[in-house]
């Protein structure tokens, strides 16, 4: 009896080792060289570090000497004395222009929203439509910003991807952190908007960029097939005209409209995030107002529009009314037609669309700034979820929210939840190609507490003592305060 009694004893010693071996091996030491602290004395480093951040005077010249502006006379103002800004952001071997103006009175904190507003035009020889077109955007929505910093950027090339060649990206970049250093933007109200080919440009950069908008607005642009499974925290607004087909291939209303079923998809996957809109106005093509102060008519279901059942028999309905209404039916012109002097044409689409094919109407506001203006970034979501194939190679910065991996990591989508009362994090990757790591954001994670790291490969204890100079770095790298963390966790020790 005493032998089998110390077999078992011995037994359970062995089990015990082995499991408070396993757990050992799970406990991760962060900066274990530094001294770790209460949370109250992190958010403290926190505030200290912003503060340097703002008086570092290296920084203070670089940004300075990267901008250039001018003033002239304000065509678009019966004023005299109103002056248009002109500037030129020269950043790195590249160079992009943009009008600004600062509009209002700043918030309580000093701050003013940040307004981007890309133009339409493409595909020109000598730049004068192009030219023409910024000049438009300078005006275009401009008249709905009540109080904030309103950019019309100028496309860097005078090709059709205008908007999103590779150095647009980290110009993006540099014009979001100059305007929060020098001009007082809130880093947490910057808005993206676009028509056109601007509307092209919405598309592409807002899921590569997600972290750094609040919300965006896309006008009467086409996605040329981009994912948007990135804007889990961007609500998104899509703005089409119900004939605006560009091409038989292209089909920019109909590309448009299908992204109310996949945004919706993706939210009830979650159960989180994707807030979007999708408005298709009816009886419009290409243009339409989306910034004026009157309620517009627009499909009550997107959806129902985007039907493959329906597509083909719609176009041809509608190339119909145009042949009757000019005696001719083309693609092209069916988009960009405004019946100005027949507006039986217009009548003759809403019959179409509401009699024909017995898609409902309903009003509502289209103001694409009132949008937008609606919604505060949160820098430190408890959910993010990143395609790590619908990013910019080309931007210095390798962060999205409080994840970050170097820009040769392009496959595979990682997707993270925090849990802040258990001071947790779940972080699942998908077929990613390499290395990423898991970014300490002191708003979100108690430093002062062990934190929980689950994966696919297990749960690990992970004991950050806070870095100021990481905290530094991360501002400068991102150039974005709000965006700081304070240790980096790779994702390979996490095996």
């Amino acid at each position: 009896m005493k032998k089998v009694f110390r077999l078992w004893t011995l037994a359970m010693i062995l089990v015990f080792l082995t499991v408070f071996s396993a757990s050992a091996e799970h406990v991760i030491e962060i900066n274990a060289q530094l001294e770790p602290r209460t949370q109250e004395e992190t958010l403290a480093m926190l505030s200290s570090a912003k503060d340097a951040y703002f008086q570092d005077e290296k920084l203070a010249s670089e940004l300075e000497e990267e901008i250039n502006t001018s003033t002239v006379q304000d065509p678009f103002s019966e004023d005299p004395d109103a002056k248009l800004m002109i500037c030129t952001l020269d950043y790195k071997e590249h160079t992009m222009w943009f009008l600004m103006d600062q509009i209002g009175e700043p918030d309580a904190n000093g701050l003013y929203p940040l307004y981007i507003t890309l133009h339409g035009g493409g595909e020109s020889d000598d730049g004068e439509s192009n030219n023409d077109q910024w000049m438009d955007m300078y005006e275009y929505y401009r008249g709905s910003v009540e109080n904030g910093i309103y950019i019309a950027c100028r496309g860097i090339t005078d090709t059709w991807d205008l908007h999103f060649q590779p150095a647009s990206y980290p110009l993006y970049d540099r014009l979001i952190q100059t305007m929060i250093y020098r001009y007082h933007a809130d880093p947490n109200r910057v808005y993206l908007l676009g028509f056109s080919a601007g509307g092209d440009g919405v598309y592409q950069i807002t899921p590569r960029m997600a972290d750094r908008f609040a919300a965006a607005n896309m006008s009467s642009g086409h996605p040329n097939g981009v994912s948007l499974r990135n804007l889990a925290n961007c609500p998104f607004s899509i703005q089409v005209g119900v004939r605006d087909y560009y091409s038989d291939e292209a089909m920019r209303c109909i590309r448009g409209a299908e992204y109310e079923q996949v945004l919706t998809g993706y939210h009830d996957a979650l159960h989180y995030g994707y807030e979007h809109q999708v408005l298709v106005h009816v009886p419009e093509g290409h243009n339409y107002t989306d910034f004026g102060e009157k309620e517009e008519e627009v499909l009550a279901d997107p959806t129902a529009y985007a039907d493959p059942d329906i597509v083909e028999d719609m176009l041809d309905r509608f190339l119909d009314a145009l042949a009757f209404s000019l005696g001719e039916a083309d693609v092209s012109n069916l988009s960009y037609f405004t019946p100005e002097s027949i507006p039986a044409f217009d009548e003759a689409i809403r019959k179409i669309v509401k009699e024909d094919f017995h898609l409902e109407t309903v009003m509502v506001d289209s103001n694409a700034v009132h949008y937008v203006s609606r919604f505060v970034r949160n820098p430190a979501p408890e959910t993010v979820v990143w395609d790590l194939s619908t990013r910019a190679a080309s931007r210095e910065v390798n962060s999205f929210y409080w994840l970050k991996a170097d820009d040769s990591v392009t496959e595979g989508t990682i997707t993270a939840f925090a849990d802040k009362e258990n001071n947790t994090l779940t972080v699942t990757p998908e077929k990613v190609n390499g290395d990423f790591s898991i970014l300490v954001n002191p708003v979100l994670m108690d430093v002062s507490r062990p934190i929980s790291i689950v994966t696919p490969e297990g749960t690990f204890e992970v004991h950050v003592n806070p870095s100021m100079e990481t905290m530094l770095s991360s501002m400068l790298e991102t150039g974005d305060p709000e965006l700081a963390w304070v240790a980096e966790i790779p994702y390979s020790q996490l095996q």
